[in-house]
């Protein structure tokens, strides 16, 4: 099934993006998010019980939704494919290919945040590649010279 297809089907329901009423568009905005958290909700309880059907039916359900919720937020003016490529491209500063980096970074988070960390290496295509993890969670940190990303440019002025 097509983009256009996802957009189809979510006028076709009667969810054709609101124009021009702020409160409209937030509404619709959160009604869309209600449905991709449930449909998350259903991903974590398929992960609980190991069922991998679950797992993708509620991945694909999840990659509908989000579908839609981005043509709603082309149709109120974002720049979607912008965001995309920024936050692609910020994401990729999380990872280093100098050990030296990354155990400063390490030793950076360390001194700012409580909490332990660890770094990851692992073989890409034959490039090294380090991240730091929180130890906790395993949850890839930011290295110590990341910039935010700028997202602002691909939000309607309206918006900001």
């Amino acid at each position: 099934m097509s983009k256009k297809e996802c957009i189809k089907f979510g006028y076709a329901i009667g969810n054709q993006p609101a124009m021009g009423d702020h409160w409209e568009v937030w509404k619709q905005v959160k009604a869309q998010s209600k449905l991709i958290l449930e449909e998350v909700n259903e991903l974590e309880d398929a992960c609980s019980d190991e069922d991998l059907l679950e797992v993708l039916d509620a991945v694909m359900d999840i990659k509908y939704l989000n579908t839609y919720l981005e043509h709603l937020l082309e149709a109120y003016g974002c720049k979607t494919k912008l965001a995309w490529e920024t936050v692609c491209s910020n994401n990729a500063q999380k990872i280093t290919t100098s050990y030296t980096y990354a155990q400063s970074s390490k030793e950076y988070l360390e001194s700012r945040e409580d909490g332990e960390f660890y770094i990851d290496e692992t073989l890409f295509e034959g490039e090294r590649l380090y991240t730091v993890k929180r130890s906790s969670d395993n949850k890839v940190q930011k290295l110590k010279s990341h910039v935010r990303p700028e997202l602002e440019q691909c939000i309607p002025e309206e918006f900001r």
